[in-house]
This record gives C-alpha cells, structure tokens and sequence, in this order.
C-alpha cells in the first residue's frame, strides 16, 4: 500500500535537511530521495523529490566550481593589477569595459 505525506509531514521531514542546508551544508536529492523512501517505505521516483522540494520552496542550486589549488590572495592581486597591466602592453588599445577590475 502507497503512503502519502500530508504537507505538514513533509514539512516535519524536511526540516533536518533545512536545518543541515542553513549551516551550509549540501543536500542532495538523492540523499533526499534515500531518507524519504525509508520514510515511506516504498520506491520513489527522483522527480517526485524534485516535486516535494519545489512544494516547499527548495531550489536546485550548485556551488560555483573552484580548483583545488585555487589561491583567492593571488586571485585579488591579479584583479587589482590587471588594467594597468593592460595598459602598459597595449598604451593604445581602447577599453570598453567600464566596470574596474
């Protein structure tokens, strides 16, 4: 036999996963879908996760990638260099881009 979740209910068990999500970690839908199946005791499809957390205002976001080895201190340095730099190799070129690097 199918058992639903009232909206209340859904609320109740996604409130675990809110609480983990506010502290910054990632939930995945498939981790979703895992502790939901158990829940109710039966197979879920991955879009029906989907629909549950679209009903509860959950978007699908991604952390913006970063390498590894990424160095944000470099990263600002060459930021703040990088116009004059420019302009010291090409003294005639016109920039187009008014926002500051």
């Amino acid at each position: 036999m199918k058992m639903d979740l009232s909206v209340e209910q859904e609320r109740r068990f996604l409130q675990p996963f809110f609480a983990r999500a506010a502290q910054g970690e990632i939930a995945t839908a498939e981790d979703i879908q895992r502790a939901f199946e158990a829940e109710v005791k039966h197979a879920v499809h991955i879009t029906s996760i989907y629909r549950l957390l679209d009903r509860h205002g959950w978007r699908k976001l991604v952390p913006r990638p970063r390498h590894p080895k990424a160095n944000p201190e470099a990263q600002a340095a060459f930021k703040k260099t990088l116009r004059r730099r420019f302009k010291q190799q090409w003294p005639h070129a016109i920039l187009t881009i008014e926002d500051p690097c």
